[in-house]
């Protein structure tokens, strides 16, 4: 999905992010939910979205790691468009 981003904001729904992670099943849902919305929307991100991770893999060092390895993702991408 990161790939084929735009740079153009995600509809407010929040459509793009369930079609996204519609087969994964709830702990690998919040995970991908987190990680996409960090990198592509993270002004989107809530406390519910992050207690549904820390439920689904506890501990500070998974949650900065999903929230770096998504922001540097979405860096990198934007790093290609100034070529």
């Amino acid at each position: 999905m990161v790939l084929k981003w735009n740079g153009s904001n995600p509809d407010l729904s929040g459509k793009w992010c369930n079609n996204a992670l519609a087969k994964p099943d709830a702990s690998e849902k919040s995970a991908g939910r987190l990680a996409l919305l960090a990198a592509l929307a993270p002004h989107r991100i809530t406390e519910e979205y992050v207690h549904e991770f820390s439920a689904a893999f506890p501990g500070d060092r998974k949650l900065l790691g999903v929230l770096a390895w998504s922001s540097f993702t979405a860096a990198r991408k934007i790093g290609s468009w100034l070529r």
